[in-house]
């Protein structure tokens, strides 16, 4: 039996609801979620770029650790801890509670959540939900609001939005790279964006001892059934050597995907001794939430991970029996 996806509201359909939120908020949170990427981290700070510019009060915020790899975004100075103030709460690309890590209590706190977004699998655990699973980035959801709302954006806000939307098209790569991204693009870099320094700081800003942790999960690559299966690993011992911080091995996955034969990669870091995040990419048939759901995690088809509150080695183990599986089933 085949599961129908969830029917969301569009834009369009909630917009003079949030009109009327708006009207009445005077101080508004912009959340972030969990090991915030440039989307999520991105697009909040958008947002709150624009309600400044209208008068608001906002206050973003993203939960622990704070994603210094992303200090290169406008605003990120304005990051808050902890806001006193929850009366209206906008969540960005985010799609279950349990990715808010320690700040999911505010959801409970807010007298009104605003839930945007672009996964599929999202909980619309909202008040009022934005969820248009069809778009590149949650950044271009932002951006639609906005315009929706005829909200100012300002310089800041869209430079936020255009590494939103270039960072989640792996830099205009990945088959999530639509026309409509494309033109958005454009019009971002019409409002003040500068397309050449988002690149650079997304991928060119690399410090040393992240091209070492780099250097060191790329010789421990592994590769198996002709290719198809490429995995390696990020330990403690490795973050030692190499004098890095777990953040700083956000570019492994992206090496083991570029592997020409490559249909499902595999990243496991061993973030605790009991705690351990996989990342994963596939191409063709293969979806990467097939991998992850089973351990809790989701994301897209393309790209998508988990946390799992187990051993490193028991994860790695169970992971890889699956991806086997999956791999040898597709013949």
């Amino acid at each position: 039996m085949t599961i129908a996806e969830p029917v969301w509201p569009r834009v369009g359909d909630v917009v003079d609801e949030i009109k009327h939120v708006l009207a009445r908020s005077d101080d508004i949170v912009c959340l972030a979620h969990k090991d915030a990427d440039a989307d999520s981290l991105g697009s909040a700070l958008a947002f709150a770029a624009s309600m400044r510019a209208m008068g608001k009060r906002t206050h973003p915020t993203v939960p622990d650790p704070v994603p210094y790899m992303l200090a290169y975004l406008p605003g990120f100075d304005t990051i808050e801890t902890d806001p006193a103030n929850l009366d209206t709460l906008f969540t960005f690309d985010c799609a279950t509670v349990s990715r808010f890590g320690e700040k999911h209590r505010y959801l409970e706190r807010a007298h009104c959540v605003i839930n945007i977004d672009h996964h599929v699998s999202n909980e619309g655990f909202g008040h009022i939900n934005v969820i248009e699973p069809e778009a590149s980035a949650t950044g271009q959801v932002v951006y639609d609001l906005l315009r929706a709302l005829d909200a100012p954006i300002p310089r800041d806000a869209a430079t936020n939005l255009y590494a939103a939307l270039f960072t989640d098209t792996g830099g205009f790569r990945h088959e999530n790279t639509t026309e409509r991204a494309l033109r958005l693009g454009a019009d971002l870099v019409a409002l003040g964006a500068d397309p050449g320094w988002v690149a650079l700081q997304s991928y060119n800003s690399r410090s040393v001892s992240q091209v070492r942790l780099e250097g060191l999960a790329l010789a421990r690559m592994r590769v198996e059934l002709d290719g198809r299966l490429v995995w390696s690993e990020v330990t403690q011992a490795m973050l030692a050597e190499a004098g890095a911080d777990v953040q700083e091995s956000e570019g492994v996955i992206d090496q083991l995907q570029s592997v020409g034969t490559m249909k499902i990669a595999l990243l496991f870091k061993e973030t605790a001794p009991s705690v351990t995040k996989l990342s994963v990419r596939t191409r063709d048939e293969f979806d990467a939430t097939d991998v992850c759901r089973p351990f809790g995690g989701g994301g897209h088809r393309r790209a998508a991970g988990a946390e799992i509150a187990q051993p490193f080695l028991d994860v790695r183990e169970q992971v890889l029996a699956l991806t086997r599986r999956l791999l040898q089933r597709a013949g």
